[in-house]
């Protein structure tokens, strides 16, 4: 039984590298690919944001229905149209269709992430959870450090849209490990028709997840980690290759480097968990996180060290890196039911706080990494007083429960 758990885990992980590989895989394309469709990169470019579009609203879908349907029909749905979308983009040269079929190829595989973690804690508890989550961002994690490696291999020897075909190549083989090893851990669906939710019932299930002060204060903290990753993301080429002047084969093994980041905070949260409580570790990657970022405000106004920098950005992503799993154990563990509603909303917010910020940061002066640097200092300012309020709560209830028992 435990080896076929391991199995799922590992399956529902190869889930969440598709995202990772989506948006990194053809990045050094961008250049080739502005010629075959006649236009600018800037075109191309967003193509990425409209990856992000299809994957907030896709999750908003796929969660509700497999909370009604089931995971496993929905993770079939979901990468039919994560595959369609590949290899329609593989055969094009249209701008338009690009960004269309880049839509359709996140709202799809954004049930991998969505109904991955609703199975997750379908299967375990909260604290079991965290473990699991990690032990998923180990092996994801390897995505961002060879994406942009990858990638380039398939532009020199294969063309640019190669890196759809693998992506659809490995929408097929993830489809084939769902269908023969993950099995169908939604137990409502074997209920009646009247037992079932409908449309009332979902709206009830939103009121009751959206008023849950654990989800809401634990989504924004993930929410806020994970937009402070993709701003990095983003920004780490202009940082790297612009400002400080480093060839792009240098900057690949600076952001494999502090992608590793993400990695080692996998590996070590489950083992920090075994010592403290789940809200003190969130509480103190948070400040951690606030810490560093206004350390690189300094090292980046005076011009201090590119070292520096590099050890700024890679404790961040440390403290991201140990945010992600204790956040969504936290935020989806208090529901019995609708684990991918929320699950859904979960994963909508991630993406419309990080959807905000980007565009906050893009009315910012573009030739200075002053702007993102400031604006990560400030997310992560917020994030502590959500962090606070989780811990403060924790902290309290941990003190009630003795008491009760005397």
């Amino acid at each position: 039984m435990k080896k076929n758990l391991n199995i799922v885990v590992f399956i529902l992980a190869l889930l969440n590298t598709l995202e990772s590989l989506s948006i990194d895989l053809y990045l050094p394309a961008f250049p080739s690919m502005s010629k075959i469709f006649n236009t600018d990169i800037g075109h191309i470019q967003v193509s990425i944001s409209v990856f992000f579009a299809g994957f907030a609203f896709g999750q908003l879908l796929w969660g509700p229905l497999s909370d009604k349907k089931g995971r496993k029909p929905m993770l079939y749905c979901g990468l039919l149209l994560f595959i369609i979308g590949a290899t329609a983009i593989y055969f094009t040269s249209d701008i338009y269709v690009l960004w269309a079929m880049r839509f359709l190829q996140a709202f799809g595989g954004s049930a991998g992430i969505v109904i991955g973690r609703a199975i997750i804690i379908d299967l375990y508890d909260k604290h079991k959870a965290v473990t699991i989550f990690s032990q998923q961002s180990q092996i994801s994690g390897i995505a961002p450090i060879v994406a942009p490696l990858l990638g380039s291999v398939f532009l020199k020897f294969w063309g640019w849209n190669s890196s759809f075909a693998f992506l659809c190549i490995m929408g097929l083989i993830t489809f084939f490990m769902v269908y023969k090893y993950v099995p169908e851990t939604n137990t409502r669906i074997h209920l009646s028709d009247d037992e079932k939710l409908d449309e009332k019932g979902l709206k009830e299930q939103l009121k009751m997840i959206i008023s849950n002060r654990d989800f809401i204060n634990s989504t924004m903290v993930g929410s806020i980690a994970f937009a402070s990753l993709i701003i990095y993301i983003s920004n780490a080429p202009f940082l790297f290759m612009e400002i400080h002047g480093f060839s792009s084969s240098t900057f690949s093994f600076i952001f494999a480097f502090n992608s590793l980041a993400l990695i080692t905070a996998a590996y070590i949260t489950p083992k920090l968990i075994k010592r403290i409580s789940n809200s003190t570790l969130l509480f103190a990657a948070t400040i951690v996180l606030l810490v560093v970022c206004t350390l690189h405000i300094l090292i980046a106004a005076e011009n201090l060290s590119v070292a520096l920098e590099i050890a700024m950005l890679y404790l961040s992503l440390l403290a991201i890196g140990i945010l992600f799993p204790i956040t969504s154990a936290h935020a989806l563990s208090p529901f019995k039911e609708g684990r991918g509603t929320a699950a859904a909303l979960l994963g909508f917010m991630q993406l419309m706080v990080t959807f905000l910020m980007s565009a906050l940061l893009g009315f910012l002066e573009a030739d200075s990494i002053i702007p993102m640097v400031v604006t990560r200092s400030a997310m992560a300012l917020i994030a502590v007083g959500f962090g606070y309020h989780i811990f403060k709560k924790t902290k309290v209830s941990a003190t009630i429960v003795p008491q009760s028992g005397n």
